[in-house]
C-alpha cells in the first residue's frame, strides 16, 4: 500500500500542480471532516464524467477520479485550459469532499440501503458536514412507496430531494459561490 506521500508524488508526476492540489485538499479534508480516519488512495484528473457526475470513488481501488471540466472556461475562447489557475478550486474540493464521504463510509463498514446515496450513513454525514459548513440544510433517506401501482418518492418537508443529495454539498451551494469569485 502507498503512503500518501508516495501518492502525491506520484500525482504531480502525472498532473503537475493540480495534482499537488487534489491531495494536499485531500489531506486538509480529511482532518477537517473525517479526524484524518480515511486511508489516501489515488486521485486521478480523467477528461469525461462519469454518468454525469464531476467525480466518483472506486471502493476496490481506493481511487477518486474527478473530471478535468472542473477548469473554469475563460474568455474569449470559453474553453478551459487544464492547469491550476483555471481550476474551480472551490467547486473541485466540494466534489473531493463528497467523494470522500464515499470513501470514510466504505472504510469504516459500507453502507445498507437503496444506494450508495440514499441510506441511512450517507445521510447522516450530509447532516454532520452541513453543519461543519454551516449549510442549511437537513437530509433523510427518501424511502420509495407504491402508489397506484406507481413508484412514488416523497421528500420529508425541508429535506434535500434525491438529486440533491446526490450532489451534496455542490448541489445545495449558491451558483455565486462557485462562480462569483476569483481565487
Amino acid at each position: 500500500m502507498a503512503t500518501f506521500d508516495e501518492l502525491k508524488t506520484s500525482g504531480i508526476e502525472i498532473f503537475g500542480a493540480v495534482g499537488a492540489w487534489a491531495y494536499d485538499e485531500w489531506g486538509l479534508l480529511n482532518e477537517t471532516y473525517f479526524d484524518g480516519k480515511n486511508t489516501p488512495g489515488a486521485i486521478d484528473w480523467v477528461p469525461a464524467d462519469h454518468n454525469g457526475s464531476l467525480g466518483c470513488y472506486s471502493s476496490g481501488e481506493n481511487r477518486i477520479f474527478l473530471f478535468k471540466g472542473l477548469a473554469r472556461p475563460r474568455y474569449p475562447t470559453n474553453m478551459p485550459k487544464w492547469c491550476l489557475e483555471n481550476l474551480n478550486k472551490r467547486l473541485a474540493s466540494d466534489v473531493l469532499l463528497h467523494e470522500m464521504i464515499h470513501q470514510h463510509i466504505y472504510q469504516t463498514g459500507g453502507w445498507e440501503g437503496e444506494t450508495s446515496h440514499n441510506n441511512e450513513r450517507f445521510v447522516g454525514e450530509i447532516n454532520r458536514i452541513a453543519k461543519l459548513l454551516e449549510l442549511n440544510v437537513t437530509a433523510k433517506v427518501i424511502t420509495p412507496k407504491m402508489v397506484d401501482d406507481k413508484l412514488f418518492r416523497q421528500v420529508a418537508p425541508g429535506c434535500l430531494t434525491l438529486n440533491e443529495i446526490c450532489y451534496f454539498p455542490y448541489s445545495t451551494r449558491p451558483y455565486e459561490y462557485y462562480y462569483g469569485y476569483v481565487p
